[in-house]
C-alpha cells in the first residue's frame, strides 16, 4: 500500500543565502560542434530529441563515441552533434527555441542546442560537490530550468535552478525531499513540482554502483518551486520499489515507473498513477504480464489527456500500452532494447526508440504500428529517453554544415 506523509514547514525551511551563493559554481562555455541538419523538408513541426552512442569504430576511436541529435517524424535527420558525456533525457524550451540535453548519473555536463541555427551553444558544468541525474524541467513562462542532482557532500538529493535567460546561470537549489532524485515534472499551476525519488544513494567516486540497497527509501514528492517547501510525500509499500520515471498529463494525471531492487522473484507492480488521491494507484496486470518487464520501466509517457499510457521495458524487450480510463493492460509489443518514448500531438502518435538504432511510430488509439517501417539509423544506439520539440514555423532554413574534422 502506497502511504502520504505531511511535512510540516518548520522541518523544510530552507538554508537560502547559503544555496545563493553556489550560483557562482556554475561554469557556462561555448562549444564549437559538427553538426548536420535539414530543416526545409521535415514533414511537421515536430523533432523527436535524444541522445545515442555510436558504437562504430572510427580512425581516430575504437570505443563508443556520444551525441545528441533531432530527428524529424518522417524519418531525417535535423541535427547530430557529438558530446564528451553520455547523456539521459532532453528538454524542449519553447520561448527561446532551444533543446537542452542532459548528462546521466553520474556526469556533470549540460548541453544546450539553438534549434534555428542547429549549433550547439552552451556546455553547462554542475558545481563543485553536484551531479545531474539525467532529467530537468522549465518553468511556463521558460526563465527557470530545474535539474535533479545528487548533492553528494551531503548525501542529498537537490533540485538545481537556473536562469535561462542569464545564460543558465545557477541561482538556487533547494532539497528535493529524498535521495537519489530522478525525473522531475512542473504541474499546470506551473509552481509546483513532482519529483521520482529513485531512494539510491550514490557517489562519483563509486561510478554507478548503488550503495544502499538494504536501506534505501524511495518517493514521490511535490515541492512548491517558489519557495523549495515539501508539501507532499508518497511511498509504497515495500522500499525496494525505486520510483524513477514519471510523466504528467495536462490535467495533472501523473504517471510512475518503478524499478524494482529487490528479489528477482517476488513480483510487484511496476507503474501507479497519482491525481489528488491519499495513496499512489498501482496499475493491474498479471504475475506474467509484469514478469514480462522483468522489474523495470524505463521510460514512462502520457498523451495530454491522461487516458494513454506507454511504458518501456529495455530489458524486458517490450513496450506495454494502457488505457487509464479502464485501468486496463491493452497492447505488450516487442521492442528490442527498447526505451526511449515520446508522444507527438498533432500525429496523436508515440514513437518507441531502441538501441540498435531505430524509431517506431505507434498509435496512441490502439498503440498499434502503423504500416510505416521503423526509421533505421546505423550505429547508433539510442539512450535511455526521447522528448518532442513543437517548433515554430517562423524558423529560418540554415545553411547545411559540414562536420567538423
Amino acid at each position: 500500500m502506497a502511504t502520504k506523509v505531511r511535512a510540516s514547514e518548520k522541518h523544510q525551511r530552507l538554508d537560502r543565502r547559503r544555496f545563493l551563493q553556489l550560483g557562482s559554481a556554475a561554469a557556462i562555455t561555448p562549444w564549437l560542434s559538427a553538426c548536420k541538419f535539414d530543416w526545409g523538408k521535415a514533414a511537421d513541426t515536430s523533432l523527436l530529441l535524444t541522445g545515442y552512442r555510436d558504437t562504430r569504430p572510427t580512425a581516430t576511436h575504437s570505443q563508443a563515441q556520444y551525441g545528441v541529435a533531432g530527428i524529424h517524424t518522417n524519418g531525417q535527420l535535423a541535427f547530430d552533434i557529438p558530446v564528451a558525456q553520455r547523456v539521459h533525457d532532453s528538454l524542449y524550451l519553447p520561448h527561446s527555441q532551444q533543446a537542452l540535453f542532459f548528462a546521466r548519473r553520474p556526469g556533470t555536463h549540460l548541453y544546450a542546442i539553438d534549434l534555428v541555427s542547429g549549433e550547439m551553444t552552451h556546455t553547462l558544468s554542475a558545481p563543485s560537490q553536484r551531479h545531474f541525474y539525467g532529467h530537468g524541467c522549465i518553468s511556463g513562462d521558460g526563465r527557470y530550468l530545474l535539474t535533479t542532482e545528487n548533492a553528494y557532500d551531503r548525501q542529498q538529493g537537490c533540485i538545481g535552478v537556473y536562469d535561462v535567460k542569464d545564460n543558465f546561470r545557477r541561482i538556487d537549489e533547494f532539497s528535493s525531499g529524498g535521495i537519489g532524485p530522478h525525473q522531475i515534472r512542473f504541474l499546470a499551476d506551473q509552481k509546483t513540482v513532482v519529483v521520482a525519488n529513485g531512494g539510491i544513494l550514490t557517489h562519483p567516486s563509486r561510478g554507478r554502483k548503488k550503495l544502499n540497497l538494504d536501506s534505501m527509501q524511495p518517493s514521490l514528492t511535490y515541492l512548491d518551486s517558489r519557495s523549495g517547501q515539501l508539501l507532499d510525500t508518497f511511498t509504497l509499500a515495500h522500499p525496494q520499489q525505486s520510483i524513477r520515471h514519471i510523466d504528467v498529463s495536462d490535467n495533472d494525471q501523473v504517471a510512475v515507473g518503478i524499478q524494482f531492487e529487490g528479489d528477482p522473484t517476488e513480483q510487484l507492480p511496476l507503474a501507479y498513477t497519482h491525481s489528488g488521491e491519499q495513496q499512489l494507484q498501482p496499475l493491474t496486470a498479471s504475475i506474467q504480464d509484469w514478469q514480462r518487464h522483468q522489474q523495470y520501466i524505463g521510460s514512462v509517457c502520457l498523451n495530454p489527456e491522461g487516458t494513454r499510457l506507454l511504458l518501456s521495458s529495455p530489458r524486458g524487450g517490450i513496450v506495454s500500452g494502457w488505457n487509464l480510463q479502464t485501468g486496463a493492460l491493452e497492447s505488450i509489443q516487442t521492442q528490442r532494447d527498447g526505451a526511449g518514448l515520446a508522444f507527438t500531438a498533432n500525429e496523436a502518435n508515440f514513437f518507441v526508440s531502441n538501441g540498435i538504432g531505430q524509431i517506431s511510430r505507434l498509435g496512441a488509439d490502439s498503440f498499434s504500428s502503423n504500416t510505416q517501417a521503423p526509421f533505421y539509423f546505423e550505429g547508433r544506439s539510442w539512450d535511455n529517453h526521447m522528448s518532442v520539440a513543437k517548433l515554430s514555423h517562423s524558423i529560418a532554413t540554415p545553411q547545411q554544415h559540414s562536420p567538423a574534422g
